[in-house]
Parts: C-alpha cells; sequence; structure tokens
C-alpha cells in the first residue's frame, strides 16, 4: 500500500503594487481565489484518504481478532 502524504500548499500570487491598475488587482483576487479552491480540494482528498485508512486499519484488526479468536 502507498504511503500517504500531506499534499503541498500552492503559493498565492505575488500581491500587486498598491498603484495597481484595477484590471491588475482584480486578476489577482482571481488567481488567489482559483489557488486557494485548489489548495482547499488537495486538503479534503487528503483528509479523505486519510480517515478510510484509519477506518480500514480498524477493519483489519476487528477481521484479525475475529480469526484469532477462532483457535
Amino acid at each position: 500500500m502507498a504511503t500517504l502524504k500531506k499534499p503541498k500548499k500552492l503559493k498565492l500570487p505575488k500581491k500587486p503594487k498598491a498603484t495597481a491598475s484595477i484590471a491588475t488587482m482584480e486578476s489577482y483576487l482571481k488567481k488567489a481565489a482559483e489557488t486557494k479552491k485548489i489548495n482547499e480540494k488537495r486538503l479534503a482528498e487528503y483528509e479523505k484518504a486519510k480517515k478510510q485508512k484509519i477506518a480500514d486499519k480498524k477493519r483489519k484488526e476487528q477481521l484479525r481478532a475475529k480469526i484469532s479468536g477462532l483457535k
């Protein structure tokens, strides 16, 4: 089984200067929102896989206990 690695977060884009144009600022906000969305999705997938792995491990232990009890 493959090891479960926590995903790395994508860096936010470089902030525009205070004197930047409105279009530049809007573009930054759009890119920042997309980056945040991707980071949240990656983390959610990781957490889901982590919970599934823990559940599988518990189920495996239960089955082992039942098998060892049959002796």
